[in-house]
């Protein structure tokens, strides 16, 4: 980041891109929850500066603009990381119940469940192979979405990653060259539904949901957007700026702890908790930006991954998941390699 601000005071020919801002600003964020991290729960710098680890991410951006990096090459990387990603999934799959690189897994939900770090680059991979076999109708590319889809689904029993893989399915079906993608997709969708209701695959996360909705006063994910909300907040300006990352032995840490909710189960309430309004605000600009561009070639995946991302946005934290957000950074540095600077400012201040 400092070499791209170097290069800007040196008159090097930087493309500048709004994006180049929304994340500037969300590291700003960071600086600033820190510090309501200090004054309001005696949490250290350098323990911040330790917890925040995961967030560092986030300079790789300012990295790959500097160095100019093609979308070419980003490409072959996120290829390389989805394949490494199934085969990932292959060995803790042989190894269960003692996967080799999961930090969670279990039997639940009439099936298994496996989570590791990387799995948002079998999201963008996954979605990538999609749109190229709606383009370029290469069998084989649709054979790795099918094997993403149920390394995704089945390995995990996750109902948002179900939600997640159909959403981006017909959302790219519907962007596709196709001469009746819409007749396509209707017909599609009505078999899919179908499917979903009679087979036994889904039976787990059917009943799942049929008890959640029965007891929804009592769900874990109600209850935790009201603590991190309401109780979980020093003061007015620890909802603007956020309390902080917490760190394990602060009073934070432990204030988190003790309340037994979870940031992974609230979605954006989560980046309200960590960086305030203004985080939330940065991450509803991410997603504006990234919708509205309108000249994307053959690049309608990162919607598709971005889509991945919003499904989340409640119950769930993909937005900030150490296993997603390297692929997230990348997907908006594509965004950017890939947009005309021009539409690009067209599409942010419309």
């Amino acid at each position: 980041m400092v070499n791209y601000f170097i290069a800007l005071l040196i008159h090097k020919p930087i493309r500048k891109h709004p994006l180049d801002n929304l994340v500037l600003l969300f590291i700003f964020s960071m600086i600033l929850s820190s510090f309501m991290a200090y004054i309001y729960w005696d949490q250290s710098f350098f323990s911040s500066l330790k917890d925040y680890r995961s967030f560092y991410i986030y300079f790789l951006y300012f990295f790959l603009v500097y160095l100019n990096v093609s979308s070419e090459r980003i490409e072959r990387i996120i290829i390389l990381l989805f394949f490494l990603s199934l085969l990932i999934f292959l060995i803790d799959f042989i190894t269960f119940p003692n996967p080799l690189f999961s930090w969670r897994d279990e039997e639940r939900r009439n099936g298994i469940t496996m989570f590791f770090f990387g799995q948002g680059f079998t999201f963008l991979g996954a979605f990538y192979y999609l749109e190229r076999f709606f383009y370029k109708k290469n069998i084989f590319h649709l054979i790795w979405f099918v094997l993403s889809f149920g390394c995704l689904f089945m390995l995990t029993q996750s109902r948002m990653n179900l939600l997640a893989l159909g959403l981006g399915f017909f959302f790219i079906l519907i962007s596709s060259n196709l001469k009746r993608r819409y007749l396509s997709a209707i017909l599609l969708f009505i078999v899919a539904g179908i499917f979903f209701s009679s087979s036994n695959l889904f039976n787990g996360i059917k009943e799942a949901t049929k008890d959640e909705a029965h007891f929804y006063k009592k769900d874990t994910r109600l209850l935790a957007q009201n603590y991190f909300l309401t109780e979980l907040q020093g003061g007015v300006p620890t909802v603007l700026l956020g309390n902080g990352v917490p760190s394990e032995k602060s009073r934070l840490g432990l204030e988190s702890i003790n309340g037994e909710f979870y940031t992974s189960d609230v979605g954006l309430t989560g980046v309200f908790s960590y960086f305030g309004i203004l985080g939330v605000i940065i991450w509803i600009l991410f997603f504006y930006s990234v919708f509205k561009v309108k000249n994307i070639q053959n690049s309608v995946y990162l919607k598709a991954y971005f889509i991945t991302l919003l499904t989340t946005a409640f119950t769930g934290f993909s937005i900030f998941d150490p296993g997603y957000m390297p692929a997230t950074i990348l997907c908006l540095y594509l965004v950017r390699s890939k947009t005309s600077i021009d539409d690009s400012v067209k599409s942010l201040d419309d």
